[in-house]
């Protein structure tokens, strides 16, 4: 099993409805990333530590299906019944 992480940031865009989401290999790139975001006036997340084998399963899921924004909004919807 991979011991890689990966650090996702997710970004509001320009408007209240667009969001982007950022991958990073290091917790240090996640937080530079979100206070360049900042300075553009951007709300992010904090950095959401995936574990690699749990961002494969999610890759994988994508592919399948072709269309990141759903695996995404299902992602964060499962996330959110969790917390």
């Amino acid at each position: 099993m991979s011991t890689k992480k990966l650090y996702l940031v997710i970004q509001q865009g320009g408007s209240s409805r667009e969001m982007y989401v950022h991958a990073h290999g290091t917790l240090t790139e996640a937080r530079k990333d979100r206070k360049s975001c900042e300075k553009a006036s951007y709300q992010t997340t904090e950095p959401i530590l995936v574990p690699a084998a749990l961002a494969t399963v999610l890759l994988s899921n994508m592919d399948a299906c072709g269309d990141f924004y759903n695996v995404m909004e299902s992602t964060l919807r499962l996330a959110a019944e969790l917390i």
